[in-house]
């Protein structure tokens, strides 16, 4: 008998950037098809109800308690103390951590405390614009970047060792109701350092990266590096391995009827708009530019990330069978948001705008390539849960415009 699968709600709601498109990817790779994507709106209408485990993922933290606000803060709360699965990587583990500044004091859920916080920081050495971030009258500061070597005491793997990569995640300090579950142990040849490498190891050795607080009859778990990252393998399995023992209720798992099918043609144009996009984003990456969006800094290389999310998979839903199953109404507002992409990044790339209005622009673009995303991983992951969908990879594109696909990972 298939074991039925725990559901996971994937939030992609306000504050959060690209990361969160990992977790889609490994859940495909593993054809984990039990995923939904809620934003802050979903998220206050009581959608936490229908689902098993909520993954926080990385992005601007003050901006996620801000989209979520009280509303959310108790939907969560809710939610974990009646069993559910709360899994915060990054700045969705910072979210829960106690705090006095407003709103994440709507989010005090668990004591344990942060390491990299000061009144006076180190000297960057590197990338100073991501360096650090104002936290009222102190600094969180990130010592590293890249692949760091962790030390499990969780899992039932006391001692062994895994790589994952940290993009700014919290080193923390455990309390007394956590459990360790990793300790950040070392660097690895990928590790980028952005101050002193001695100052950065007294920061970050020694100390937690990741811990696990029962709630209830729920669990926080919280991450500072990113399990989810598809190119670490034996991190993600971790993750997965969170999943068993999940008691959940059968649901489901029918593709449906949809009232006005997509035509061929209609598809077509949208596989068109998203390669054009596509396209104009990489030529964008060529640039220096970067954007300062509330307290993250946003760079042209998280364009695409969205963009491949997307492409890498729509060239697979061409087939008369999954046409069959998706409204027609769905690919004409995806088909507008690529087109509204392509001319967005254009815009950026003349240069013509004061710096205030590029950011205005940088900042519409990202949100609607989240909403964009978000709207083709919900139709994808719907077919592949209702058995529509074909696993069976094509080996060429479906249109003329393809370039070859890149890699799906953060700034190097």
């Amino acid at each position: 008998m298939t074991r039925i699968q725990p559901e996971v709600g994937i939030y992609v709601g306000e504050g959060a950037s690209h990361s969160w498109t990992w977790f889609a990817d490994i859940f495909d790779r593993e054809d984990y098809a039990a995923v939904c994507f809620l934003d802050e709106r979903d998220i206050a209408a009581g959608a936490l109800a229908g689902v098993d485990v909520l993954f926080v993922s990385g992005g601007d933290t003050f901006a996620i308690a801000h989209g979520l606000g009280k509303s959310g803060a108790d939907a969560i709360e809710k939610f974990v103390r009646c069993g559910g699965i709360y899994i915060g990587a990054c700045a969705g583990a910072y979210l829960p951590l106690n705090s006095s500044l407003p709103p994440l004091n709507l989010f005090n859920f668990v004591a344990a405390r942060i390491a990299n916080l000061t009144k006076d920081l180190p000297e960057a050495v590197a990338k100073p614009e991501k360096f650090c971030t104002e936290y009222g009258c102190r600094y969180v500061y990130h010592p590293v970047r890249e692949g760091v070597r962790l030390r499990l005491s969780g899992w039932g793997r006391d001692g062994q060792y895994v790589e994952a990569p940290l993009y700014g995640g919290p080193v923390l300090l455990p309390s007394d109701d956590v459990e360790v579950l990793a300790e950040y142990a070392g660097f690895t040849e990928s590790t980028e350092f952005l101050i002193d490498r001695d100052i950065a190891g007294a920061s970050l050795l020694g100390n937690a990266a990741a811990i696990k607080k029962d709630y209830g009859s729920g669990t926080f778990y919280l991450f500072g590096p990113h399990f989810e990252h598809p190119d670490y393998h034996e991190a993600n399995g971790l993750l997965f391995e969170i999943f068993n023992g999940i008691k959940t209720s059968q649901r489901s798992g029918a593709a449906g009827t949809v009232r006005q099918p997509v035509e061929k043609k209609q598809y077509l144009a949208f596989l068109s708009a998203v390669s054009n996009a596509r396209i104009m984003a990489l030529a964008l990456e060529r640039s220096s530019y970067s954007w300062l969006i509330g307290k993250k800094v946003y760079d042209p290389e998280k364009i695409r990330v969205f963009i491949e999310a997307i492409w890498q998979r729509a060239r697979l839903l061409d087939a008369s069978e999954c046409l069959a199953c998706i409204e027609g109404s769905e690919i004409e507002l995806l088909t507008v948001q690529a087109v509204e992409v392509a001319e967005t990044i254009q815009k950026l790339r003349s240069g013509a705008q004061p710096c205030a209005q590029e950011t205005a622009l940088a900042e519409v673009l990202f949100l609607t390539l989240r909403k964009a995303a978000a709207a083709f991983l919900t139709i994808y992951f719907h077919l592949k849960r209702g058995g529509v969908l074909h696993q069976q990879r094509r080996s060429t594109c479906t249109i003329a415009t393809c370039i070859s696909p890149q890699p799906q990972c953060s700034t190097r």
